[in-house]
């Protein structure tokens, strides 16, 4: 139920999509962009601001829209133990970004409270 990715993402302020391979996109308000992408495609881009060093954690399962709570049980358990996230909802699936120092922690705690 608990993917980590191998690969190491950054968190991206841009001012366009450009040719970037990136996993997520967000427009802010004020128009600014930010993309979630692997750390090896930052070469692909001109960008304002990066914060480096995410691993993205994806729950494989499908969750009906009507679910209350699962994000807060997740976040609450993590914070619970000083691990900040960056969450990601898809249709589908949901997704978090830990920082690589603390993703085998965030498993750890995740494997107890999810499965």
């Amino acid at each position: 139920m608990i993917e980590v990715h191998e690969e190491v993402f950054a968190v991206v302020n841009v001012g366009s999509l450009g040719n970037a391979d990136f996993f997520a996109a967000v427009r802010d308000a004020d128009g600014k962009l930010t993309l979630i992408l692997p750390e090896k495609h930052l070469k692909d881009l001109e960008f304002s601001e990066v914060e480096k060093g995410f691993r993205l954690i994806t729950f494989r399962t499908k969750l009906p829209f009507d679910t209350v709570g699962f994000i807060a049980k997740v976040s609450s358990a993590l914070a619970r133990e000083g691990i900040p996230i960056l969450v990601l909802s898809s249709f589908s699936t949901d997704h978090i970004l830990v920082r690589n120092e603390h993703v085998e922690r965030a498993v750890e705690i995740l494997e107890k409270v999810v499965l």
